[in-house]
């Protein structure tokens, strides 16, 4: 058995936690990029799929981590998946609010344990783009 750790970073580097409700008028402790941790790994998405060891990637150290639970699934099926995954998770098919880094760590973890990251981290982009200042934002994505 081996454990499913989700990293997140805050990309706002704690500015979201501070002022999120003044700024876009809702709450939001982070504006999250995760990373899903496994087999002594962290995998991401970044420009494709990603592998570092784990909270050591390009984004720093992790703001906060969550135990998702434990996979008897092998490393090599799950490299194998990461492989037949790569065209679906390249710089091209990237999407801010709709097909990024957290969509990846969902279909990760789905893989893995049969159900994804908590909603809330898939929502954001939902959460922010119902606010006025997303609805301003929105159309120049």
């Amino acid at each position: 058995m081996f454990e499913v750790i989700l990293h997140y970073y805050d990309l706002s580097q704690g500015v979201a936690k501070s002022m999120s409700q003044q700024l876009v008028g809702k709450y939001f402790e982070g504006v999250w990029h995760t990373g899903i941790c496994v087999y002594e790994k962290e995998y991401y998405y970044g420009g494709g799929i990603s592998w570092d060891r784990m909270g050591r990637t390009p984004f720093g150290t992790p703001t906060k981590q969550l135990s998702l639970g434990f996979t008897d699934i092998p490393q090599e099926l799950f490299m194998e998946f990461l492989r037949e995954a790569q065209s679906e998770w390249s710089a091209d098919t990237y999407h801010v609010f709709e097909h990024n880094c957290n969509h990846f760590t969902n279909a990760a973890a789905d893989f893995l344990l049969g159900e994804g990251i908590p909603a809330d981290i898939i929502n954001q982009p939902k959460e922010f783009l119902s606010t006025p200042m997303g609805q301003m934002i929105s159309p120049m994505m």
